[in-house]
């Protein structure tokens, strides 16, 4: 038993000296590789902070000099650089863990060139057999390329509505109005609609009922557009479109009225619109029209006729119930 102990312990004593000559002799490269990982925990915490100020830096001079006049397009400049941001510091960061990836397999002795040629092989390999994931990129250009949205654009793609919280060459991410997160792949994206872009319209639909004053109705409403656009907010453009009688529902007279807006300013604008339009028409006697069924019956029967005449008269003497302006 004590030889046996003995032998290990002799064994345990070898691997050790061999254990540390090992570690004298490639303290030189251990060194080196620790530097190298410190250097790339530094840079990859460094390249979101740098890019940051570089592209705030950028868009704060444009905002000064080309748009200073401008506050739509400024606004549009500063979502347009948090984009490009947000793609030049994800390139960066992968570029910086390829290159320290190659620097490190080089100091431990593997020849990076035949690695080279490989990811070469197997990038065709992978591009046949990845197809969807190259037309992501793609597309992904393309979209920077054109300016179809950026970042804090609202957008439709799809049946999904949102605001394009984040966007890589690979994907885009949609936080929707109930705050759900909605992930796209960027080849799955065929038909864009994009709500805040250069500017917009509060569309402002009213259906009165046909016994109402239609004449009265638009002169309120038209009044009550010019105030709007008249009380001096820059992202409120100026003459407001009146597009007249749109169509004869079955429950009553259609008409329309267009404000041209600041981007993603159309709703906030809409919702006062249509809370003082409410207030306006109730003070007027005017009531928007609502889900009514008119039944006729033809009788010369006075008793029958003097029924309905009552009828009518109680009908008339009840308040229906007032609705918002439809959208």
């Amino acid at each position: 038993m004590d030889t046996v102990t003995g032998y290990h312990r002799q064994f345990l004593e070898y691997k050790g000296e061999m254990f540390f000559e090992l570690l004298l002799k490639n303290m030189a490269t251990i060194l080196f590789i620790l530097f190298v990982l410190l250097v790339w925990y530094l840079l990859d915490k460094a390249i979101p902070y740098i890019m940051t100020h570089i592209f705030r830096a950028a868009g704060e001079r444009a905002r000064n000099t080309v748009y200073k006049d401008d506050e739509i397009r400024r606004a549009w400049l500063m979502y347009r650089m948090s984009t490009l941001r947000q793609l030049t510091t994800q390139m960066l960061r992968v570029l910086l863990a390829t290159v320290m990836c190659f620097v490190i397999l080089s100091a431990i002795g593997i020849n990076v060139k035949p690695i080279l040629a490989g990811i070469g092989i197997a990038g065709l390999g992978i591009s046949l057999a990845a197809q969807n994931l190259i037309r992501d990129f793609i597309n992904g250009v393309l979209i920077i390329v054109e300016d179809q949205y950026n970042v804090n654009d609202w957008i439709q793609i799809g049946d999904y509505q949102g605001t394009v919280e984040h966007f890589t060459l690979r994907l885009t991410r949609l936080r929707s109005l109930e705050g759900n997160l909605i992930i796209i792949p960027n080849s799955a994206i065929q038909n864009v609609i994009n709500y805040t872009k250069d500017w917009s319209y509060t569309a402002i639909y009213v259906t009165i009922p046909y016994e109402e004053d239609y004449g009265e109705a638009k002169r309120i409403l038209m009044e009550l557009a010019d105030e709007t656009v008249k009380q001096g907010d820059p992202k409120i453009f100026p003459d407001p479109v009146f597009n007249g009688i749109t169509g004869y529902e079955q429950n009553g007279v259609k008409f329309r009225c267009f404000i041209k807006t600041a981007p993603g300013y159309q709703w906030r604008v809409g919702y006062k619109f249509r809370e003082e339009l409410h207030k306006r028409y109730s003070a007027a006697g005017i009531k928007f029209a609502y889900p009514a069924v008119s039944n006729y019956l033809a009788s010369s029967d006075p008793a029958v006729l003097a029924e309905i005449a009552k009828a009518q008269e109680l009908r008339s003497t009840q308040r229906p119930p007032e609705t918002g302006a439809q959208l």
